[in-house]
C-alpha cells in the first residue's frame, strides 16, 4: 500500500529509484545516495624500521569519503609500566605515515589509527612496539 522495503543497501552508494506503471509509464525517477557510515579499520599498520615512522594503508571511500585519520599514541616505561605520555594526532586523508616525536629509550608504545568520515571514526588498528636502549661497544 505505497510502501516498498529494500534489502539492506550499501552505505555511500548511488541507487536509481524508479516508480512506473505497466506497460511503460514512469511516474517517478530519481538518483539517491545512501548515507555515509564510519570506515572499516585500516588493514595494515606498521613501524617503518628504516625511517622510524608509523605507516598505514589508505582506506577506500566505499563507506564514505575519508576526511582524515586519528592517531592515539600512548607511552609508558617498560620496566615498571608507569605512564609517560599520551598524544592524539589528526592528519588529512592524503597522509599515510606519521613520524612520532623523539622516542624515549626503554619505553613501550601503543598506537591506534582510525579512519574518519563525516559519520565519525571507524574501528582502530593497533600496533605496540618498544624502543630499546642502545649502548656503546
Amino acid at each position: 500500500k505505497g510502501t516498498f522495503t529494500c534489502p539492506p543497501l550499501q552505505p555511500f552508494t548511488v541507487y536509481s529509484v524508479t516508480i512506473s506503471l505497466p506497460p511503460s509509464t514512469i511516474l517517478y525517477t530519481r538518483l539517491l545516495r545512501t548515507k555515509e557510515t564510519v570506515p572499516d579499520k585500516p588493514e595494515k599498520l606498521w613501524l617503518d624500521p628504516n625511517m622510524g615512522s608509523l605507516r598505514w594503508k589508505p582506506l577506500p571511500s566505499c563507506k564514505g569519503e575519508i576526511i582524515g585519520y586519528q592517531l592515539n599514541i600512548t607511552a609508558w616505561r617498560a620496566h615498571d609500566g608507569s605512564f609517560l605520555e599520551f598524544k592524539q594526532v589528526l592528519v588529512n586523508q592524503s597522509v599515510t605515515q606519521y613520524m612520532p616525536s623523539h622516542q624515549t629509550p626503554g619505553s613501550k608504545y601503543m598506537v591506534t589509527v582510525q579512519g574518519l568520515t563525516a559519520a565519525g571514526a571507524g574501528a582502530a588498528s593497533l600496533l605496540e612496539f618498544r624502543s630499546y636502549i642502545s649502548g656503546n661497544g
